[in-house]
C-alpha cells in the first residue's frame, strides 16, 4: 500500500515538474475550487507579496466574465481527462486583469482534485477582427468560425482527428419569454462557455444564428458531451440539443474542398427541415452530412470518368431568326438522385467541385466542336464558367491550359461567366478574361441584372455579350409591366458595343417585345428546348 502511495507521490511530482516546464503558475484545487496547492508567481493573479492563496477559492481570482468557462471546464474534465490550452482571464488584485492560457488535468487517483497549469501566451483569435467575435459571449460569428476552422484544418495534417459539430439548441427562446432578455443573455453565456471549453484551443466555437452553434474539436464524442451538459446549465430552463458531427478529413476529397463541404453542411443544418421534428434532427442531419460526403465523392468519380452528358439549347437572332450558337447544358444520371441539373451545379459550387467540373465540361465542348467541324457541320457553343473557377489558385492553370490547346476552335466557343458565385478578386478575374480574349475567345456575362454585382463586372471586364436575367422576360406577362430596367440594360450595353441575349423566352409576344426594345438574341422554349443534338439552322 505504501509503495503505491509513494508511486502516486512520485507521479504527482513528475506532473508538477512537467507542468512547470511549460507553465508559470500551478494549482491543485478541490471540486469546489478551493486551492490545496500552489506554485509559481501567484502574485500575478492577486496574491500579496509573500502571501499564499492556499485555502482561497480559485473562482474569486477568475474574471467574472470567465467563471462560467472554468465551471464548464471542471464539468467536462470528467469526460475528457485533460483540457487545454484554454484562454482564461484572471483578476490581478490591482484593478487590472491578466489573460493566461490554462491547462487542466484530472488524475484517476485524485478524482476530486483538478490540477491547473497556467502560462502567458497571446490570446485572441489570430487573423480575425473584432467583427468576427461576439463581445457578449466570446463566440465567433459564422464567418469568423469558418475562417478560423479553415486555418486550423489547413495547419493540421490529414488524420489529425479534427471534427466539426453543428448544434441546434432548443429552449433559449422559451427562456427569454419566461424570464426576460437579460436572463436569456446570461443563459447564452453559460451555453457558450461549454462550447468554448470543448473546442480546439478553447476558441474555435461560433454562433451561427439565434439557436444554431458550431465548434471544432478533437474527440468525436464531444457533441454528445455537449448535449448531456445542457441539462446542467440552468435548473430553471430545460435545454435540449440536436447535433451533427462531421470528420474534417473526408476520404477521397481534396483538403481545399473540405471546408466548403463543411460550410455547406453547416448551412443545410441551420436551414432545418420542416418535416423533421426536433427529436429526430440529429439522425436527419447525420444522414444529411453523410449524404453530402457521398455526393462529393460521386461527383469526383463522374468528373474523372466523364460519365455525364451535355445537351444543347439554341440562341437565336431576334432580327432574322438565324441560330447564332447553342448553349451547352449539363445532364446527369441517376447517381445524382432527383436533383435538377441546376441543383447539382449549385452543390458543386458550394462544396468546391465546380472548378474540376468546369474543366471537364469545357473539354467535352471542345471535343464536340472539333468533331462537328470534321463532319463539315461547324457550330458555335457557349459553355458556362463559374466565378470560383477563374479565381481558383489550384485549378486556373489547368483551365487555361485547356483553352491554350484549343485555340484552333476559339472562335467557335463563347464562355459564359455565371453570377451564381460572386467574384471577389476582380483584378485577377479581369486578367484571366483578358488572356482568354487574347486567345480569341468571346466572353458573356450570364444572368445579368440578377444582382448588383453585374454592373461591377460590366465595368471591370471587357465582355462581348450580356445575357439578361430571365426574370425580366417573365415579368412581361404581368399586368402593368413597364420595361424601364430592361430598357436601361439594353441601352447601356448598346452604348458599350455589347450584344444582348434575352433568356427564358417562352412565347412570340416575349420575343417580339425583346426585339422592339433592341435585344439582339433570344433563348428559351419558344426557340427550342434543350436536346442532345444541337440545332444548326
Amino acid at each position: 500500500m505504501s509503495a503505491s502511495i509513494d508511486d502516486l507521490k512520485k507521479e504527482r511530482e513528475r506532473f508538477v515538474a512537467f507542468a512547470f516546464a511549460a507553465a508559470e503558475l500551478f494549482f491543485e484545487v478541490d471540486a469546489q475550487g478551493k486551492i490545496a496547492f500552489e506554485g509559481g508567481a501567484v502574485d500575478r493573479i492577486g496574491a500579496k507579496p509573500g502571501q499564499s492563496l492556499v485555502g482561497q477559492n480559485i473562482y474569486d481570482h477568475i474574471d467574472t466574465d470567465d467563471r462560467d468557462v472554468f465551471s464548464a471546464l471542471v464539468l467536462h474534465l470528467e469526460h475528457k481527462g485533460r483540457i487545454g490550452p484554454i484562454p482564461l482571464r484572471f483578476t490581478s488584485g490591482a484593478g487590472r486583469g491578466v489573460a493566461l492560457r490554462l491547462f487542466a488535468l484530472r488524475m484517476p487517483a485524485d478524482a476530486d482534485r483538478v490540477f491547473l497549469a497556467l502560462r502567458s501566451a497571446p490570446l485572441g483569435t489570430s487573423g480575425l477582427g473584432e467583427e468576427d467575435v461576439s463581445a457578449e459571449t466570446g463566440l465567433l460569428t459564422k464567418d469568423g468560425f469558418m475562417k478560423l476552422a479553415s486555418a486550423t484544418m489547413r495547419d493540421n495534417p490529414t488524420g489529425s482527428n479534427l471534427y466539426m459539430t453543428a448544434v441546434e439548441v432548443g429552449g433559449i427562446e422559451e427562456a427569454e419569454k419566461q424570464f426576460g432578455p437579460e436572463y436569456m443573455h446570461k443563459l447564452l453565456k453559460r451555453i457558450s462557455a461549454h462550447l468554448r471549453t470543448l473546442s480546439v484551443d478553447g476558441e474555435i466555437a461560433g454562433q451561427i444564428d439565434e439557436r444554431h452553434f458550431a465548434f471544432l474539436h478533437r474527440t468525436k464524442g464531444d457533441g454528445k458531451q455537449f448535449e448531456s451538459s445542457l441539462a446542467k446549465v440552468d435548473a430553471n430552463v430545460k435545454l435540449r440539443a440536436a447535433y451533427s458531427t462531421l470528420a474534417s478529413d473526408f476520404k477521397d476529397v481534396a483538403e481545399d474542398q473540405v471546408l466548403r463541404t463543411l460550410s455547406y453542411v453547416l448551412n443545410q443544418f441551420c436551414a432545418g427541415e420542416d418535416n423533421v421534428n426536433f427529436q429526430s434532427l440529429s439522425t436527419a442531419y447525420e444522414s444529411m452530412a453523410g449524404d453530402a460526403q457521398r455526393r462529393v465523392v460521386q461527383m469526383h468519380n463522374m468528373i474523372e470518368t466523364g460519365s455525364f452528358n451535355i445537351a444543347f439549347q439554341p440562341v437565336v437572332s431576334l432580327l432574322n431568326g438565324d441560330i447564332h450558337h447553342n448553349e451547352v447544358l449539363s445532364r446527369f444520371d441517376e447517381r445524382m438522385g432527383d436533383s435538377t441539373p441546376l441543383e447539382v451545379i449549385r452543390f458543386a459550387e458550394e462544396v468546391g467541385v465546380i472548378e474540376e467540373f468546369d474543366i471537364a465540361i469545357c473539354k467535352k465542348a471542345i471535343d464536340y466542336v472539333r468533331k462537328m467541324k470534321k463532319l463539315g457541320t461547324p457550330l458555335t457553343l457557349a459553355v458556362n464558367l463559374s466565378g470560383r473557377t477563374i479565381e481558383s489558385d489550384r485549378y486556373l492553370a489547368a483551365l487555361m491550359g485547356v483553352f491554350q490547346s484549343a485555340k484552333d476552335v476559339s472562335r467557335s466557343l463563347l464562355l459564359e461567366l455565371t453570377e451564381t458565385s460572386a467574384i471577389s478578386k476582380l483584378e485577377k478575374a479581369e486578367a484571366v478574361l483578358s488572356d482568354l480574349k487574347a486567345m480569341d475567345y468571346r466572353i458573356c456575362l450570364d444572368d445579368f441584372g440578377a444582382g448588383a454585382a453585374g454592373y461591377q463586372y460590366l465595368r471591370a471586364f471587357n465582355v462581348d455579350y450580356v445575357k439578361i436575367d430571365g426574370d425580366y422576360v417573365r415579368d412581361m406577362n404581368t399586368p402593368g409591366y413597364r420595361p424601364t430596367f430592361l430598357l436601361s440594360i439594353v441601352r447601356l450595353c448598346a452604348d458599350l458595343g455589347i450584344k444582348t441575349i434575352g433568356e427564358h423566352v417562352e412565347n412570340r409576344f416575349q420575343a417580339d417585345f425583346l426585339r422592339s426594345l433592341g435585344v439582339d438574341f433570344g433563348q428559351g422554349f419558344h426557340f427550342g428546348k434543350p436536346d442532345f443534338s444541337p440545332k444548326t439552322n
